[in-house]
């Protein structure tokens, strides 16, 4: 009996040995069978992102090509614009081809755009300026309007009201130092004077359009405080998108 038992036991231990084992196999193969779906899954999903990206990024592309030729229409919109302006200002389309010419030149080598130029070139010539002065003088005001990240047009308002006042006003002395000009420091320089001194001469209206002239003469030049500054700031990633 204990013999039948113990062969009862053996057996059905066997039996349970079995269905263990197979039972483990049974988890094994489906343990990889959910790696294998993993693995495939995974990469099913990277594949789908690299299609949308690849999607994004033609679409995007095309995008930049069509606001660029949007651009160059608008631009040459704006040029033959100017063409006009510069016409009636200056009553001769042969001075205005030749600052177009001048203009459009300073435009492609600065970080400022045609519109900025142009538009600095118009305030000029209403403040006086000569057609022949204004691309250089625009040039001048355009390295410190880099150096100090100013607009240019705002620095042309305030050179060109100073130019048409033939004096410097305590208000005006303000406007320049306050944008980061330091017009009274440059003065004392260039005359000689203390800035207690210099302060009282353009109470006094002792200080001309001249002596501003020669300062931003003397701050744009080699070795000024803001030479060639806009040629600097067009190789930013900024400046070479305008350039362009």
């Amino acid at each position: 009996m204990a013999e039948i038992t113990g062969g009862r036991l053996s057996f059905i231990s066997e039996i349970d040995n079995s269905r263990l084992r197979r039972g483990a196999q049974e988890a094994r193969n489906m343990l990889s069978d959910i790696g294998d779906r993993a693995v495939a899954e995974g990469s099913r999903i990277d594949n789908a992102f690299r299609r949308v990206a690849t999607g994004l990024g033609s679409i995007f592309v095309f995008q930049q090509a069509s606001n660029f030729i949007q651009q160059i229409a608008t631009v040459r919109g704006e040029f033959q614009q100017l063409e006009v302006a510069f016409n009636t200002m200056l009553g001769s389309k042969e001075r205005a081809d030749a600052l177009m010419q001048q203009l459009v030149q300073t435009a492609a080598v600065t970080p400022f755009g045609l519109q900025d130029v142009a538009q600095g070139a118009k305030q000029l010539l209403a403040y006086g300026e000569s057609a022949e002065q204004v691309n250089e003088t625009l040039i001048k005001l355009g390295n410190i309007s880099a150096g100090l990240s100013i607009p240019l047009n705002d620095l042309v308002y305030l050179y060109g009201t100073t130019m048409v006042q033939g004096r410097l006003f305590t208000q005006d002395v303000r406007q320049f130092m306050g944008r980061g000009i330091p017009l009274v420091q440059e003065l004392s320089k260039e005359l000689g004077k203390t800035t207690e001194e210099i302060n009282k001469m353009v109470t006094e209206g002792l200080i001309g359009f001249p002596e501003v002239q020669k300062v931003i003469n003397n701050l744009t030049k080699e070795g000024g405080m803001f030479f060639n500054l806009m040629t600097e700031q067009s190789k930013t990633i900024t400046g070479r998108i305008s350039n362009l």
